[in-house]
């Protein structure tokens, strides 16, 4: 999974680049601007973070920012920084949700295991909401709605493993 981020703190703004890979043993690895690190990372408490990056342990204190759904607070000791996370994916899925009118398959963008399916069959749905929740590299991604419209068909079940591209359901 790609992201781009921008981390603010204090009068400093930097932009990165953040890739999660699948690593040995299930243990997820990341490139940030291109530059590989061995990571894990657990929440100890809600918003409170356990991080180990390269060999080195951080705690993290993250604070969502009220109306900003892709922002948050991070406090890691005594720097505090404000995150912005973009994912290429949902920019590409918003620029092309009005071009599709008419039955529109959902494709898993990842390899992973469906958690659960959120709607049934001739479900009608709102662009934006939850159809399914994904698990890859111990993550948990809700694939919404990229257009309103009435689940058609679902083609998989809770527990499926699933492979790139793999067709999840269709919205009429």
């Amino acid at each position: 999974m790609k992201f781009d981020i921008t981390l603010r703190a204090a009068s400093e703004s930097s932009e990165h680049h953040l890739e999660l890979r699948a690593a040995g043993a299930g243990r997820p690895s990341v490139l940030l601007d291109g530059v590989a690190a061995e990571a894990d990372w657990t929440e100890i408490t809600p918003g409170v973070y356990s991080i180990i990056l390269g060999g080195r342990p951080y705690e993290a204190q993250v604070t969502t920012r009220p109306g900003a759904a892709d922002s948050c607070r991070v406090k890691v000791g005594a720097r505090e920084f404000v995150v912005e996370v973009r994912d290429p994916r949902a920019r590409r899925n918003r620029e092309s949700a009005g071009l599709h009118e008419g039955p529109q398959e959902i494709l898993a963008p990842m390899p992973g295991r469906i958690v659960k399916v959120l709607v049934s069959e001739n479900q009608p749905v709102d662009a934006g909401e939850g159809l399914v929740v994904i698990e890859a590299m111990k993550m948990q991604n809700e694939l919404r709605a990229p257009r309103a419209g009435r689940v058609e068909r679902i083609y998989v079940a809770e527990g499926a493993g699933v492979e790139t591209g793999f067709k999840l359901l269709r919205l009429a």
